[in-house]
């Protein structure tokens, strides 16, 4: 029998992992049940640690654990020139601007009336004048290009507004939240957890039942 122990790396060359040429496949099979690569892993695992090797692990063993971050999961959109952010659980869906149907009597009031959705009509409110923020900034021709209608709520209440953009689910960390500033408007402001940092700019950071609660009222 040859001595494929001098042979570096035999597995490589003539067995399974190489041209097969090597007799003993006959009785193994694969090389992993061969005796050499058996002997050649323990050779591995028992050679001498390079310096610094235990000295390196012993420090990431013995740093204390970075204690997680937690983050919040929010839907960032635009209203006018503001940014702001709702919790992901209650923001149902984006659609497209579509017909919104009037209410006798309503006429006048935030609730601009009933639109289609999948199927269903739900109440479609102000939300711009609610919070006192101009929707078109700029030509408006230009602000109604990424126009949508925002639909949040829950099973038991949904509610439909448009916003001037809406930029996806964003993820930032509990702790980045600052606290509103008073050049919000007040409407805004009064439903406002906080603000957070998103790149350059600030999003508001809305209180989802406080907003809902609004769109209560303005319904009744």
């Amino acid at each position: 029998m040859r001595d494929f122990i001098s042979l570096e790396g035999c597995w490589r060359l003539i067995g399974a992992g190489g041209d097969r040429s090597c007799p003993e496949l006959l009785r193994v099979v694969h090389c992993r049940n061969c005796e050499v690569l058996t002997r050649a892993a323990e050779a591995f695992l028992e050679r001498p640690s390079p310096a610094g090797y235990a000295e390196f692990f012993t420090r990431i063993v013995a740093e204390p654990p970075r204690p997680a971050v937690e983050e919040v999961s929010v839907v960032l959109f635009r209203l006018g020139q503001e940014w702001m952010a709702i919790d992901t659980a209650v923001f149902c869906e984006v659609a497209d601007l579509r017909p919104v149907h009037r209410i006798a009597h309503r006429v006048g009031t935030l609730v601009s009336g009933l639109v289609n959705i999948r199927g269903q009509l739900h109440l479609c409110v102000a939300l711009d004048r609610l919070l006192e923020i101009p929707l078109h900034a700029g030509p408006a021709a230009e602000s109604r290009k990424r126009e949508r209608l925002a639909v949040i709520g829950t099973r038991a209440e949904t509610w439909v507004f448009a916003v001037s953009e809406v930029h996806g689910v964003h993820r930032f960390a509990a702790s980045s939240l600052e606290a509103a500033p008073a050049t919000l408007p007040a409407s805004l402001s009064a439903i406002t957890r906080g603000v957070f940092p998103w790149g350059e700019r600030r999003a508001a950071y809305l209180n989802a039942a406080e907003l809902q609660l609004a769109l209560r009222k303005v319904a009744g």
